[in-house]
């Protein structure tokens, strides 16, 4: 169990992307030969202004690659009603929608493949944006296509696929991709063969990666130390398409990452080593002792059957299996100071967490007019498994703690395992007008494992790891009337739940007041209410224009919300004692978030705008140290914030330029404002900040040059020092160049 050397290191590829490299080769070849026979089309990026609905946001590929982002987190952050949260760090973002930010309230997916990951400090997703081709957020409680939690919303990821970068009139490509960042001097590569799309029975992807960069700079100079690192990461996608209405997928995605980083990848910048340690190790070694040698892998299989009748309406059916794994391996260097980090995931750790989920699913379209209705019913199995060990030098001699090798009680192993039902009825009486009621089961079992180290096995002190049970239906109604050719009207009204997981009911100590398992746990339950508008229309301003706009005004009630006994009221009534023997955590009597958010879209001939602007207030009933104490703001609001975007598209010369400026007022809403006794649990205060950005992407229309793509994106650009509310006071990063250049072929 020796860590890493402190030297740099030089990374050792996985097999998987290699593999995929060969794969990528051999179908590249085959394209080359293909490109000598035939004229090239030039792509254009599309400025067109899409439909706009309310309470949900949608980017397509072209938005997605336009500020080439390092993370999932920042292409979301200029979305309305979602932004990003924790560090620059690769690995440390979180994603936050409409004032949640938990794993289990705004669950994240890519294709269709859980990628939630729920350790202390870290980042909550990690999907490479390079892979993407559309991203889509559903705010809110209000789909019925998922369950336990997803209060705040669900991020469903999609990969490239064939059709995506086939070129016109083509089925058979290939892609080369080489980018590079100048803050932090990142250089990153891209490689894909491809074969098939439209008019084809099968289809073939090999999608391949690689990006290495060091340490980036804060906008004062001062470096953002071990915010560098090694990733890579590849996709092999399979179609086949054997009969008519027949439809078989198989997708496999890796990504692999090395790097040096505080082991709260989350935090801002690490405190100075201090003179002492200075003096005894020399300032680089000092520096590395505060650090983890982290080797993390993210991995996930889909597997899809569907089969849509040409002659049943009633029959659109579609099977569907995805598996996913997050594993993290950290190593402290050696000689430091072990028992400081026992809190920490020791000395060493191994963190793995496991997705996998079986759904079949059926959509029938039935009757006509007044009787016109689409129903939709399914059934799913879901469980999620996590699992942590971690060595703990200071226990190495002592047998009750396993020899220092155990799970770490803060993160206690088990699983949670769902079955569930639903029922969507849509139903369509008069032209532009529905009405959807849906009805949804789950059924959830939470399962706790005994522990490696026996200490944490004792009866006595309440330590219960026996399965618990939770069961109930979520109904929801939603409405939707086009009351005037380019207006919409939209409501939905959404009644839900959440059971405690694993780490909430299971979390046990050895001592003080509250060693044992919380069993008592009931789920949390949400009322959700959201009301929209929406126009989609031209000749707004000028002939031949389109805007597409929405607006969207929520209200999240959560009751029986689960939090930690922490502050002066920690039995279950106010100056009430501890029961002799009582869990960790408890019900609390909830939370109320409210806001609104417009999004916009404008086109007229080569130019293109987006303005959104959203707007969040939460208040918790009471508070998270006394539930009959004071109301406080809820800690995971965002403050408000405005994104504008415009471009132009000079067409002839297949160049578009544009601009886009992020205003965020100040986070002066924070619960020490009521309770100063908050400040260990909650966020500082943050001024507001505004910040430039430009794009410009090229796709030379010579004859010599078609297919190439040269983008530049500048991000930050005055070097503005701005510490964004929701990474807890880490600074943001300085201005940064991107830029690239690629070829399909």
């Amino acid at each position: 169990m020796q860590p890493r050397s402190a030297a740099v290191h030089p990374g050792s590829p996985s097999i998987f992307p290699f593999c995929l490299s060969a794969i990528a080769f051999g179908l590249a070849s085959h394209a080359a030969l293909a490109a000598e026979q035939s004229t090239l089309e030039t792509v254009k990026v599309s400025a067109e202004a899409p439909v706009l609905k309310p309470a949900a946001s949608k980017l397509a590929q072209e938005e997605i690659a336009r500020p080439q982002a390092k993370s999932l987190a920042e292409v979301l952050d200029a979305l309305p009603g979602v932004n990003a949260g924790g560090s620059p760090r690769p690995g440390g973002q979180t994603i936050n929608v409409w004032g949640f930010g938990d794993v289990e309230q705004v669950q994240v997916y890519l294709d269709g493949a859980g990628q939630g990951f729920d350790k202390y400090q870290q980042g909550t997703s990690f999907v490479d944006p390079e892979l993407l081709g559309s991203v889509e957020v559903i705010k809110g409680g209000h789909s019925p296509f998922y369950g336990n939690g997803a209060f705040g919303g669900v991020v469903k990821a999609e990969t490239k696929t064939v059709n995506e970068l086939l070129l016109p009139g083509r089925s058979v490509g290939g892609f080369a991709k080489l980018g590079y960042q100048d803050n932090g001097h990142r250089f990153s590569q891209s490689l894909a063969a491809y074969a098939g799309g439209a008019g084809q029975s099968a289809d073939i992807l090999a999608y391949v990666t690689h990006s290495k960069g060091g340490d980036g700079t804060q906008p004062d100079g001062t470096p953002y130390r071990f915010s560098g690192g090694e990733q890579q990461g590849g996709m092999l996608k399979l179609g086949w398409r054997p009969a008519d209405g027949h439809s078989m997928k198989l997708g496999f995605v890796r990504q692999d990452d090395e790097l040096r980083t505080p082991w709260a990848a989350r935090r801002g910048d690490i405190p100075v080593p201090s003179a002492y340690d200075i003096a005894k190790y020399g300032l680089e070694e000092a520096w590395l002792r505060k650090t983890v040698w982290r080797e993390q892998t993210v991995e996930s299989m889909t597997a899809e059957w569907s089969y849509v009748s040409s002659d049943l309406p009633w029959l659109d059916l579609r099977l569907s299996y995805a598996q996913s794994r997050r594993f993290q391996h950290d190593t402290r260097p050696d000689g430091v100071n072990s028992s400081a980090f026992d809190s920490q995931f020791g000395k060493e750790s191994w963190v793995s967490q496991r997705d996998k989920q079986w759904e079949l699913r059926n959509v029938a379209n039935l009757g006509e007019g007044w009787a016109s209705q689409q129903v939709t019913v399914g059934v799913a199995w879901s469980r999620k498994d996590r699992d942590a060990i971690a060595y703990m030098p200071s226990k190495a001699r002592d047998p009750s703690y396993n020899y220092g090798l155990m799970n770490p009680r803060y993160s206690p192993p088990g699983s949670e395992t769902m079955q569930s039902a639903y029922w969507v009825h849509e139903w369509r009486p008069l032209d532009g007008f529905s009405l959807t009621p849906s009805l949804r089961y789950d059924h959830i079992e939470v399962r706790g494992r005994q522990n490696l180290a026996p200490t944490y096995n004792n009866p006595a002190k309440g330590h219960d790891y026996s399965a618990l049970a939770f069961a109930g239906w979520s109904p929801r109604l939603a409405a939707s009337w086009r009351f005037l050719p380019r207006w919409t009207l939209d409501a939905g009204y959404a009644h839900t739940w959440r059971a405690p997981n694993a780490d909430e009911v299971y979390d046990v100590q050895t001592l003080g007041s509250t060693t044992a398992s919380s069993r008592q746990l009931r789920p949390e339950k949400l009322k959700a209410l959201k009301l929209g508008l929406a126009y989609d229309g031209g000749g707004v301003l000028a002939a031949g224009d389109k805007l597409s706009a929405s607006l969207a005004w929520f209200r999240q009630d959560v009751t029986d919300a689960i939090g930690q006994r922490i502050g002066p009221n920690r039995g279950d009534g106010p100056g009430a004692p501890l029961p002799a023997v009582i869990g960790f955590y408890r019900n609390l009597p909830g939370y109320v978030i409210r806001g609104f958010e417009f999004d916009s879209r404008y086109q007229w001939r080569g130019a293109f705008a987006s303005l959104s602007l959203s707007s969040v207030v939460g208040e918790r009933r009471h508070s998270l140290r006394d539930p009959w104490g004071k109301d406080e703001p809820m800690v995971d609001i965002p403050p408000r914030k405005a994104v504008l975007t415009a471009g132009y598209t000079f067409a002839p010369a297949g160049l578009t330029l544009g601009a886009q400026g992020k205003f965020v007022r100040a986070q002066d809403r924070v619960p020490q404002n009521v309770n100063p006794e908050a400040v260990g649990y909650a966020y500082p205060a943050q001024h507001g900040y505004a910040l430039a950005g430009l794009f410009a992407v090229w796709q030379p229309a010579t004859a010599g040059l078609k297919g190439m793509e040269l983008r530049l994106a500048v991000d930050n650009l005055f070097n503005r020092s701005y510490q964004p509310y929701l990474t807890e006071g880490a600074e943001g990063m300085g201005r940064a160049i991107r830029s690239s250049v690629s070829w399909r072929f």
